[in-house]
């Protein structure tokens, strides 16, 4: 028999699986799944091991499909998914863990997809976020946490997007934004706020982008900046003010770039430099003042 028919005879015997029990191992020795074959494929009890010899799965199959009651290890253990599967895909409750065994998700699937109330977990047993799905998609109130329990954010999801009034928080509980979303985009006013509860900007939105008037603030409340934004780009007159209340800059912009006169000015409120502008860069004379005087 020649040798490349031998080689074609071992690959037929090797890939045959004779209906019982089967055992497979690693090189080492070490068995790495046992279960039972049906018409050549996997169906009943199965059980899968990591090459140390630690459980790291145990289920059942129907026609080489995950179908029942499954567990899921990692290698120190520890227990990692418990739910269950219909037809090969998740249904009913599931839970997953992180690797110290504290719960990390639990989570209700239906065919395959999340439907119904969902929690995730910080490692250290705290809420990180809950909220509900819908066929595979978010959809109603959800909350965030940080480790400590504070609250993160807390909005509204529509049709997996977040949808309707929104809030997040800084660590220390005072609020950092509020706003709208519409089908996943800022939209309306929106505000930010300093972690001392200071109003830090304001302004209007629209699909996810700055569209109308905008103003910022330093952090003792004097006025930082002002301006009008179009589709997410400065248009129009734009003031920038130190800490004291004092004129910075005069600047114009057009489609986000500067355009027409600008002028600085120095702490004391004197004109430091002038020129004008055009499409982004300097068009015409540059003119330097020196406590008000032109140089």
């Amino acid at each position: 028999m020649s040798s490349r028919i031998k080689s074609w005879f071992k690959s037929l015997v090797k890939e045959a699986r004779p209906d019982g029990p089967f055992d497979e191992f690693y090189k080492n020795g070490q068995l790495k799944c046992k279960g039972t074959y049906k018409d050549e494929l996997r169906d009943g009890p199965y059980e899968s091991y990591y090459e140390n010899g630690q459980l790291e799965s145990r289920g059942s199959f129907c026609a080489d499909i995950k179908d029942g009651s499954w567990e899921e290890y990692f290698d120190n253990e520890q227990l990692k998914f418990r739910g269950n599967y219909k037809d090969g895909k998740l249904d009913g409750a599931q839970e997953w863990f992180h690797r110290n065994g504290q719960l990390r998700e639990k989570q209700p699937y239906k065919s395959g997809k999340k439907d119904g109330a969902w929690e995730l977990f910080h490692e250290n047993g705290q809420l990180r976020s809950r909220g509900n799905f819908k066929d595979g998609k978010r959809n109603g109130p959800f909350e965030v946490f940080y480790k400590n329990g504070q609250l993160r954010s807390k909005g509204v999801h529509g049709s997996d997007h977040r949808d309707g009034p929104y809030e997040s928080c800084h660590g220390n509980g005072q609020l950092e934004s509020k706003g709208f979303f519409s089908a996943g985009n800022k939209s309306g006013s929106w505000e930010k706020f300093y972690d001392n509860g200071q109003l830090k900007s304001k302004g209007l939105c629209q699909d996810g982008k700055k569209d109308g008037s905008w103003e910022t603030l330093h952090a003792n409340g004097q006025l930082k900046s002002k301006g009008i934004y179009i589709s997410g780009n400065p248009d129009g007159p734009f003031d920038v003010f130190d800490e004291n209340g004092q004129i910075q800059f005069k600047e114009n912009y057009k489609n986000g770039k500067k355009d027409g006169l600008y002028e600085s000015y120095d702490e004391n409120g004197q004109l430091k430099t002038k020129g004008i502008f055009k499409n982004g860069a300097l068009d015409g004379p540059y003119e330097i003042y020196k406590d008000g005087v032109l140089q």
